[in-house]
């Protein structure tokens, strides 16, 4: 009676044993899934921040001077000799030549983006209306030269894609500076030979020949490589060692780097600091445009 008694406690025993260890597992495995889930949402939202990130609404840009590189490809000395032309047809034929590079028109067609910046900029005076747009979204790899009212006999759309189409060799290699220079300088020309003066820094580079210089890859993210990459980033923080690295890379690592955008600088006025070429002007989205 005894040892039957006995045995029959130790088997309680043991199922009861078996089944506090398994309602731990599951409660420690369900935490375990819930810190995961919780690591992947927050990868999920910075990748969406990212995406947002790179898209730039005409809403959000403020004019800060006659070169304004949001997307940051401009080198320092690019925009200083860019900023010297225009300040210079400015001055001598009173005609407002503006530079834009954005990211991305987050899906809006880049004529309608370059009208509606033009629009609320007020870009060259008003009732004259002789400004010119040029506007580069590098992501999206597009460009519109918008010509305002005032210019569109001496910068008809025919020979502003001209323009566009010998920017392109600069463009396709990634060579955002030549690209610029090269349209800057040809309607600062057109625009100082129908005044009749001369602008002394409207010369562009030379265009290398394709060869001489390594090609650009480019990068593609197709939904493939997303999802790779989301992968990639809940098997790190799946990992403690890996994840703890992560950790101290983005808490101590340094964001670095060069970035042109933004340099505004002074001297743009009239909305823009010092310039005055925001004088209320207007467009009716005469011009060209392109892909590269």
């Amino acid at each position: 009676m005894c040892t039957r008694f006995a045995r029959t406690a130790f088997t309680v025993f043991l199922v009861h044993t078996a089944i506090t260890g398994l309602s731990v597992q599951f409660v420690y495995n369900r935490a375990r899934m819930q810190l995961r889930l919780k690591w992947l949402s927050i990868a999920l939202a910075v990748l969406v921040l990212a995406a947002c990130a790179s898209a730039e609404p005409v809403a959000s840009l403020k004019a800060t001077d006659c070169v304004n590189d949001f997307a940051g490809v401009l080198g320092p000395p690019t925009v200083t000799q860019l900023k010297e032309m225009c300040r210079q047809v400015l001055e001598k034929a009173q005609a407002s030549v503006v530079v834009v590079t954005v990211k991305s028109t987050d899906g809006e067609d880049i004529f309608n983006y370059s009208v509606d910046l033009y629009q609320k900029w007020g870009i060259g005076q008003k009732g004259k209306d002789r400004g010119v747009l040029i506007l580069l979204a590098v992501q999206d790899r597009k460009y519109y030269i918008n010509v305002g009212y005032g210019l569109e006999g001496i910068l008809p759309d025919g020979k502003v894609g001209g323009f566009g189409r010998e920017a392109v060799p600069y463009l396709k290699r990634g060579d955002y500076d030549g690209a610029v220079s090269l349209l800057t300088s040809r309607i600062v020309d057109v625009i100082a030979k129908d005044a009749g003066v001369e602008i002394t820094t409207s010369q562009p580079r030379r265009i290398e020949p394709l060869e001489s210089r390594p090609q650009p890859r480019e990068v593609e993210l197709s939904l493939g490589k997303i999802l790779a990459i989301i992968a990639l980033i809940v098997f790190v923080l799946a990992v403690p060692p890996l994840r703890r690295l992560l950790f101290y890379m983005f808490l101590f690592g340094g964001s670095g780097g060069y970035r042109g955008g933004g340099d505004g600088g002074g001297g743009f006025g009239g909305g823009g600091g010092g310039f005055g070429g925001f004088g209320g002007g207007s467009t009716g989205g005469g011009g060209a445009g392109g892909s590269w």
